[in-house]
């Protein structure tokens, strides 16, 4: 089951929208639009604007997952009018990016999602692999950023070993690749993603 982007293994260039949306809805839904977290799913003593920013999302993701993705982009926006700061809103505008092919407008947005809750590691997990392509430094600060927030985020730790690969340094990333595969044994059998294409 997928829980958060640090948790799993994204195989392709572009993650599945319907799956990582599914998922941003379950966060919403848990968590609300970035406020404190709720023990009751009743929304009563939530600010309209919250419970208004919640539903746009689940609108949004509808929609994305219709593959409606200009319509599910401008319903994200308009969360982001009722509830600026909102970091699932920002978040889900770089899957959106990213499944259109739009990478430079993707990394904007989680950014714009890490602004609001700099801890926020599905945004930071997103932005790593994005950054991969150009800037393994920086992808590689994400990925340990993520395990020092979460250090049972076995699959940031196998992303990690794949940057110290590229970079030349095999004893960390063997130590990165067990650390994973000690959290999680299935991530035994995943293989490096292959390089970017040159241009």
């Amino acid at each position: 089951m997928r829980i958060a982007p640090s948790q799993t293994v994204r195989h392709g260039r572009h993650p599945g929208i319907v799956t990582l949306l599914i998922v941003v809805g379950l966060i919403v839904a848990a968590c609300g639009s970035g406020a404190p977290k709720h023990t009751s799913s009743s929304t009563s003593s939530t600010p309209l604007d919250s419970r208004s920013a919640n539903t746009l999302i689940e609108t949004g993701i509808a929609q994305a997952n219709a593959k409606r993705y200009q319509q599910a982009e401008t319903t994200f926006r308009n969360v982001l009018v009722l509830s600026p700061g909102n970091k699932f809103a920002w978040y889900n505008l770089g899957l959106l990016a990213e499944v259109q092919n739009h990478p430079s407008a993707a990394l904007t947005y989680y950014s714009n999602a890490l602004t609001t809750d700099p801890r926020y590691t599905p945004a930071m997990y997103n932005k790593a692999i994005l950054l991969e392509d150009g800037d393994l430094h920086s992808a590689l600060a994400l990925y340990q950023r993520i395990t020092s927030i979460n250090p049972k985020a076995a699959t940031a730790y196998l992303r990690e070993s794949f940057v110290y690969a590229r970079l030349g340094d095999k004893t960390n990333a063997s130590q990165a690749r067990a650390r994973a595969v000690a959290l999680d044994h299935s991530l035994a059998a995943v293989s490096p993603p292959a390089p970017a294409a040159s241009k």
